[in-house]
């Protein structure tokens, strides 16, 4: 709990687990866009208490100047611009990420002309009794959530609206449900390890899966998946647990994972859906599953080939992993990846954006 500007106590709301601050700033209005980020480069955290509004629009300027660059030196591999690139847009997130909003116990915002935000704080972080401070930023973000919640989404091969949640990595990208289709599970069990929303447990369960299990880390992943699972009438077929990959003693005639692709160290809870340190949680993957699977079963691993093309990860590193782990790669599936950066013919990274696979490796037991 830290001191607010009017005396109370507040709990702090992060994604990124970084430590508290030492001291608040109250601004409102009268703060301008390039005095905010002067005081917030300098290390200021700063509590908005003016209008909303005015707070959004600070917020978006602020982030139009921090998005300014200069060209990008030619001379640096597509590694060291990746680098680059993600290095500066954690920047732009530490220094937007100290501007902050006060919610109260019950979700609202006080500030003027707020909107209802009792929803939206309720799925992302749940209530309590005590005032919290969040960043506008992540707090923009969970409204925007909160409204996909409420709307649904149609997802292409699934029978039925998907509902995403606020921190839940959401399937924007088809390659992984096209690709999923293509796994023979007619009649036979699924684990879906790291499960996320349940989207890939879900279209396979229409597609003539037995039961499937999901599982994943983040506890907002497990209750979305549950009552998305509800809401489609696949309750009774999926059981969704908690857990790092594997449930402890649960094998499965099938296994998928839609595997972080990124070999870089995730910076919120999050980016563990896309970064992964080193290619850890990939090797403890292919380590464990022939420990999950049933007697002639199939492991299918979904993942990006960006980071060969970057030259994050050697060519044919997947591929030795799952040898060393005793799998062999049976089957070999790709799709092009679309990302909206990859339309983006200014972005020095626009080639091996525009080139990316998403691959699947079926793995059976070698």
């Amino acid at each position: 709990m830290i001191p607010l500007p009017d005396g109370r106590q507040a709990g702090v709301l992060t994604e990124s687990g970084e430590a508290p601050p030492a001291s608040l700033a109250a601004v409102d209005d009268s703060l301008g866009a390039d005095a905010a980020l002067r005081r917030l480069r300098q290390g200021e955290t700063l509590i908005w208490t003016g209008d909303f509004p005015n707070g959004r629009h600070l917020l978006a300027a602020m982030k139009r100047r921090l998005g300014r660059t200069g060209p990008a030196d030619a001379a640096k591999s597509p590694a060291a611009l990746w680098r680059d690139d993600r290095a500066r847009t954690g920047r732009t997130a530490e220094v937007l990420g100290r501007l902050l909003v006060v919610i109260e116990p019950d979700g609202r915002l006080m500030t003027r002309r707020a909107p209802q935000s009792e929803v939206a704080v309720r799925l992302a972080w749940g209530l309590t009794d005590h005032p919290r401070i969040v960043s506008l930023n992540n707090l923009l973000g969970a409204l925007s959530a909160a409204e996909w919640t409420r709307k649904g989404i149609e997802i292409e091969g699934l029978g039925g609206r998907l509902t995403p949640r606020y921190g839940v990595f959401s399937p924007t990208r088809s390659a992984y449900v096209e690709l999923a289709r293509r796994l023979d599970v007619s009649g036979r069990s699924l684990l879906d390890v790291g499960c996320g929303t349940g989207i890939l447990a879900f279209v396979l369960l229409q597609a003539g899966a037995r039961s499937a299990v999901g599982t994943d880390l983040e506890p907002r992943a497990i209750e979305c998946a549950r009552e998305n699972a509800e809401r489609l009438g696949l309750s009774d077929r999926f059981e969704a647990c908690e857990a790092d990959l594997f449930p402890a003693g649960v094998r499965a005639d099938r296994i998928i994972f839609n595997a972080p692709w990124m070999p870089e160290a995730p910076r919120t809870r999050l980016d563990r859906s896309v970064f992964d340190e080193a290619g850890g949680t990939l090797a403890r993957f292919l380590t464990q599953a022939p420990r999950h699977l049933e007697p002639g079963g199939k492991a299918a691993l979904i993942l990006s080939d960006l980071p060969e093309r970057l030259g994050l990860r050697d060519p044919g590193a997947v591929e030795a992993l799952a040898s060393e782990a005793g799998l062999r790669v049976e089957q070999h599936h790709e799709v092009a990846a679309s990302q909206r950066r990859s339309r983006q013919v200014s972005d020095p990274l626009h080639g091996p954006r525009a080139a990316e696979r998403v691959r699947m490796f079926v793995l059976g037991r070698a």
